[in-house]
């Protein structure tokens, strides 16, 4: 099973929020769709193997939902804070968080 480099692209994002225009022509689309995928990325490592990485349906779908959340969240007119780091990005998503964190598969911490 080979998936595409781009797993997730701007284009998907626009497509979910039925975006009209190119999407990349739009700044924030792209912003907002990198973020996520470095995110999903940088936590999803048992996804990796020697091809690539390889995210399954549930995974895609909720790092879709996840970039159109921070899509929207930064064309808010009150802004958006945009500090970068993985905290400031799980709270733009509000009240979808636990639909959104399940289909991506990250897990709850658990202290020993």
């Amino acid at each position: 099973m080979t998936a595409p480099l781009d797993w997730l692209t701007p284009e998907d994002v626009a497509q979910y929020l039925d975006l009209p225009g190119d999407p990349a022509a739009d700044d924030n689309l792209l912003t907002a769709t990198a973020a996520v995928k470095a995110a999903v990325e940088g936590r999803r490592a048992d996804l990796y193997d020697e091809t690539g990485f390889h995210p399954g349906a549930d995974v895609k779908g909720g790092a879709v939902m996840w970039a159109a959340i921070v899509y929207q969240t930064r064309n808010a007119p009150s802004g958006f804070a945009g500090y970068g780091d993985e905290t400031a990005l799980v709270d733009t998503l509000g009240a979808r968080r636990s639909e959104v964190m399940r289909l991506l598969g990250w897990r709850r911490p658990v202290v020993f």
